[in-house]
Parts: structure tokens; sequence; C-alpha cells
């Protein structure tokens, strides 16, 4: 399963002296096997999001990048990293696999 972060782009928040601030409201947190089946589960779960009148269209989510999924990106940046920065200084290229590992190493780190 992987785990998803819903948000929505509607409605505002007030800030400690009651004025209102325009942001992003936060729905919540749900598990699925894809963001449409998560979403499925967030609105069955979370009925409150549509009682009170937000879009279930104007949600949006992202994938959230779990410890899991941390450790499973670490080791194939491991196993590829010296052969892959070796190639890569002998042919640079902005297009090579070395520079997504790098930015794949920044992301967990």
């Amino acid at each position: 399963m992987k785990e998803f972060v819903f948000y929505t782009f509607e409605g505002y928040t007030e800030n400690p002296t009651g004025e209102p601030v325009e942001n992003i409201q936060l729905l919540g947190f749900e598990n699925g096997n894809s963001a449409q089946e998560a979403k499925e589960n967030l609105l069955f779960n979370s009925q409150w999001i549509e009682k009170t009148h937000f879009n279930k269209f104007e949600i949006e989510s992202k994938q959230i990048l779990d410890d899991k999924l941390k450790k499973l990106i670490k080791i194939l940046i491991d196993y590829n990293w010296e052969s892959e920065q070796n190639h890569y200084q002998e042919s640079p290229d902005e297009n090579h696999i070395f520079l997504v590992l790098e930015q794949l190493k920044q992301i967990i780190d």
C-alpha cells in the first residue's frame, strides 16, 4: 500500500487575530494501491470533507515518501553509485543516470 497526503486550495483559515489567510487546506492522509483508491478511502473514512462542502474534484494528492521507500531507493543508489560515478567522469552527459542518483540521494538524506 502507498500512503498519500490530500489537500485542496479551497477555503481559508484564520491567523491568531482572526484575519482570513488563503492557503492550502490539509484534508488528511490515507492509504491505497493508487492515488484514486486512497482518495476513495479518504472520502469514505472522512465524510466530513463532503459534509463541509469541499469539492471532491478539487482534492489533490501527493504520495508520501515513507521510510520503506527511502530504504529501497538507498539500496539502488548505493549499488550503482561507484560504477555510475566513474562512467559519468569518463563521459559526462546532462542526461546521465549518475545525475539522477545524485538527486535521489539528496532527497532521501
